[in-house]
């Protein structure tokens, strides 16, 4: 069966303690060599002691939370091999070595369409298929609305992984129902000595493929398996993914 669950993004979240959010500038991330030169921004960054952001052409965006630094990229039409997030990760940790570095999580979101299912009922049927018929599944005047959340126990860490019915928007007026698998890797960084928690995060940094690889295996084996493709997906724009803060 070929694989036919499309891969939106892949996202490295840390958590901080004592990381300042004005810090994250375009300027700071330049000069700092954190990116290279000439990529170009989407939009003006966004800066505040709240939260700061900022968003490249690229469908890369990094942002900052007084406890949280988030590191995403759109995946389209790109190979794995092109994924720049973990050395953007690194990169900016190795720039920031006295940040009080807690956890992180490698994030990765992928999805079904109602096309691949049949149509757009086939993204209820699917959600029914994943839970025991009951009598509450009758309540009320439309079909209930389900949210699945799973924690798996893998080999020395956590796999979350949610599972929810939601839209994709191809324009303002046009949007497909699909299925979302949102999964969360998460591991905590290990040390006792600032050198150690470094070079613990940086290694943690390196697990994305692997856990990319076990997402995969995962949703398409054990979730997707007799899933039909009734017609291939359609190319469309992503939408704005929703950040998994990773567990410590």
């Amino acid at each position: 069966m070929n694989q036919p669950l499309i891969i939106q993004h892949v996202a490295i979240a840390i958590a901080t303690k004592n990381h300042n959010p004005t810090l994250l500038t375009f300027d700071f991330l330049k000069y700092s060599d954190i990116v290279p030169s000439d990529w170009e921004l989407a939009r003006q960054p966004v800066i505040s002691n709240q939260g700061s952001q900022v968003v490249f052409r690229n469908g890369i965006t990094l942002a900052a939370q007084q406890e949280l630094l988030s590191f995403v990229e759109m995946i389209g039409t790109k190979e794995i091999s092109e994924i720049q997030i973990p050395a953007i990760a690194r990169n900016y940790v190795k720039a920031l070595p006295n940040v009080e570095y807690q956890a992180l999580g490698i994030d990765i979101r992928g999805y079904i369409t109602a096309n691949q299912l049949g149509g757009e009922a086939g993204v209820q049927k699917y959600m029914n298929t994943l839970l025991a018929s009951a009598p509450w599944q009758e309540v009320g005047n439309a079909p209930v609305k389900a949210a699945i959340q799973l924690v798996f126990s893998l080999e020395q860490r956590q796999f979350n992984l949610s599972i929810n019915e939601g839209k994709l928007y191809v324009t303002e007026e046009e949007t497909i129902p699909i299925v979302l698998f949102s999964g969360n890797f998460s591991y905590s960084v290990a040390g006792n000595s600032k050198e150690e928690r470094l070079q613990s995060l940086q290694q943690l940094t390196h697990n994305w493929q692997e856990d990319l690889k076990v997402y995969l295996e995962i949703i398409n084996t054990k979730f997707l398996q007799s899933v039909i493709l009734l017609a291939d997906a359609p190319e469309s724009e992503e939408i704005t993914p929703k950040l998994l803060i990773p567990q410590t």
